[in-house]
């Protein structure tokens, strides 16, 4: 893995075994960043309900969606990325709404179905651990839940080894073959992840439609 470490995040760690992920976060909470607010806006419009952050590095977007009133349950393979979110939440009061478990996306399952599913430039590598993701991301949602994904635009980025970014057409592929009904996906210009600067993100919001039998209720 030869990009810049800053814009490493993820749960698929697994697919970078040389990868010391845990180098990147303190462990204290002291790395918990600002949350994403292009990836959070699907969620201001929806009633707090169940959340997955699968990937959620040190919490600022699992942190965000409990403060908001939501039950969040976060994912990251890093220890210290997982205990930073523990001691952030702990902090602000959020202890009791912020589940936590150290696992790798593309062998984590989900226990319950959420309303809203986070996936923040966490995708492992191009292959079977980022297929599992991708299946576990759809899998993860209830019905009429609202997923939003965040990646490095692989047509645009100037750095990263073939494999490791992600495009717009197969995220939108994806989650369309998975069953999702694709609500909003756009190539942007986004602020680094603890970073100066900016660089080139594609974000996809999609949806998993509600059963038939279910919508005519």
């Amino acid at each position: 893995m030869t990009h810049d470490t800053h814009h490493a995040r993820g749960s698929g760690a697994a697919s970078y075994p040389d990868f010391a992920w845990d180098d990147l976060y303190t462990g204290d909470g002291s790395d918990t960043a600002d949350p994403d607010l292009v990836l959070l806006a699907p969620a201001d419009d929806l009633p707090p309900g169940r959340a997955l952050d699968l990937g959620c590095g040190a919490g600022g977007n699992a942190l965000a969606l409990a403060e908001r009133g939501w039950r969040v349950t976060g994912v990251d393979l890093a220890p210290r990325a997982i205990a930073s979110t523990r001691a952030s939440a702990c902090a602000r009061g959020l202890d009791d709404r912020v589940e936590l478990a150290v696992a790798d996306s593309a062998a984590w399952q989900p226990e319950a179905a959420y309303d809203f599913v986070l996936s923040s430039y966490a995708l492992p590598p191009r292959g079977p651990a980022r297929t599992a993701t991708l299946a576990t991301l759809a899998s993860a949602l209830a019905p009429g839940g609202t997923l939003a994904m965040g990646e490095w635009d692989e047509e645009a980025c100037d750095w990263g080894n073939p494999g490791e970014l992600a495009t717009l057409a197969e995220l939108t592929q994806s989650f369309t073959g998975l069953g999702l009904d694709i609500v909003r996906a756009e190539r942007q210009v986004v602020p680094r992840i603890q970073h100066p600067g900016e660089d080139h993100a594609v974000i996809v919001i999609a949806r998993k439609p509600h059963d038939t039998l279910e919508a005519t209720d």
